[in-house]
């Protein structure tokens, strides 16, 4: 006898698609290996000004084979003015919309669960009526004020947001509260807000790849000197803080060493400062946002994931390891993969000299370049597929619906 497939109704900032950022990409793949025991609707905000009325009418056509359901609130329903929102923290009070707290309110009674995605749209819980109630803690940074991935929160001027930070702490604190289940993606967040929360609250989700999609391309010494690649979704600050360390303070001392090296920044909406570091017939270029980004890593020699700001998994590595290629890193994206072992899987660096250190040998040192590359494909294969990690929030979801059915 076939199962009623529990309703899940998904609560994003904007449409995960196309998946170009870590977070979107891990929504899609998981909406996606889950669809078939699962009925998915989606509420999002959508832009409807004419001018980007129909790219984001394509996005919810691409999204229809993985969603029963679609709904939207415009965007500009976001109030613009502080006061007349509730009292949030100031990142949070900049998706506060009156017509989104309606759609919740009124569409939410009629599923199983709804999650919502994203800190800054944590507090819409606060309007639901489904049965159960998931949220997605996508990088706990943001409880750190030196670590924190906020923009403002960098240099001098984070002791000046320091009553935002602890306004932010709060919210975290309190909103998490109103959850039955707060989704995380590594070990290290579960043991930091098992501090504060519940553990049977808590659900380990890591984030995956598409082994499939990346496959795997067996290491040449031809492609030790093909170009370095980064890959971000730029407007978020620590891709584009990562990107800026890379280029100003580590590239210039490969390039001393080896002329010939060149740098491809790939990704979406290429920032200003990131835009300035391209320049014609210069050692580093710029993709852009791309269809896929596996063209791109096919055609590469080393992976480089300088990133000094947040927590969590990085996604762009998981998919570089499966691709075959090697991959040079700090702690901080080092950390978010327990199982990547320095010198077996990766290697880590963090200062600009070791950093640069650690890219000349790899393109030097074939036997270690092929070395990382087959085992770092192995380590994904065991630990980071997208079909087995998904088994965790399946489990999550079917234990909330049948606790909510008890009451």
């Amino acid at each position: 006898m076939q199962r009623n497939k529990p309703k899940i109704l998904l609560l994003t900032p904007s449409p995960p698609f196309p998946p170009t950022n870590g977070g979107m990409l891990r929504i899609f793949s998981l909406v996606q290996a889950l669809k078939d025991s699962f009925d998915f609707s989606l509420l999002t905000f959508t832009f409807t000004d004419d001018e980007r009325k129909f790219s984001e009418t394509a996005k919810l056509l691409a999204l229809e084979s993985l969603f029963k359901e679609i709904h939207t609130v415009a965007k500009e329903t976001i109030i613009s003015n502080p006061r007349a929102a509730p009292p949030l923290p100031r990142f949070a009070r900049d998706w506060f919309s009156p017509g989104m707290a309606s759609a919740v309110m009124t569409i939410s009674p009629a599923y199983d669960i709804l999650h919502v995605e994203f800190l800054q749209m944590a507090f819409y819980v606060r309007y639901s009526g489904a049965r159960s109630s998931f949220f997605t803690e996508h990088d706990s940074a943001h409880l750190s004020l030196f670590h924190s991935y906020f923009r403002e929160w960098t240099g001098m001027r984070r002791f000046s947001e320091i009553p935002e930070w602890l306004k932010t702490r709060a919210y975290h604190g309190a909103v998490c509260k109103e959850y039955d289940r707060i989704v995380v993606l590594t070990e290290f967040d579960k043991r930091t807000l098992a501090k504060k929360i519940p553990a049977r609250k808590l659900v380990l989700v890591k984030t995956g790849t598409n082994l499939s999609r990346f496959p795997f391309r067996p290491p040449e010494m031809k492609r030790q000197s093909a170009p370095l690649i980064y890959v971000g979704h730029y407007p978020h600050f620590p891709n584009e803080n990562a990107a800026l360390w890379f280029c100003r303070d580590i590239f210039p001392l490969i390039l001393r060493r080896m002329p010939d090296a060149r740098l491809v920044l790939a990704g979406s909406q290429p920032t200003p400062p990131i835009e300035k570091l391209a320049m014609r017939g210069g050692p580093i270029s710029l993709t852009g946002e791309v269809p896929d980004i596996n063209a791109y890593l096919a055609v590469s020699g080393i992976f480089v994931a300088p990133v000094r700001l947040g927590f969590g998994i990085k996604g762009k590595v998981l998919e570089a390891f499966s691709a075959g290629l090697p991959v040079v890193a700090t702690s901080t994206v080092a950390m978010g993969i327990p199982e990547a072992k320095k010198g077996v899987h990766l290697l880590v660096a963090d200062t600009p000299g070791d950093f640069a250190d650690a890219v000349g040998r790899l393109r030097t040192d074939f036997p270690l370049y092929k070395r990382l590359a087959l085992s770092a494909r192995s380590l994904v294969e065991k630990h980071y597929s997208w079909g087995d990690l998904s088994g965790n929030l399946a489990a999550a979801y079917d234990a909330a619906v049948s606790e909510a059915q008890k009451i």
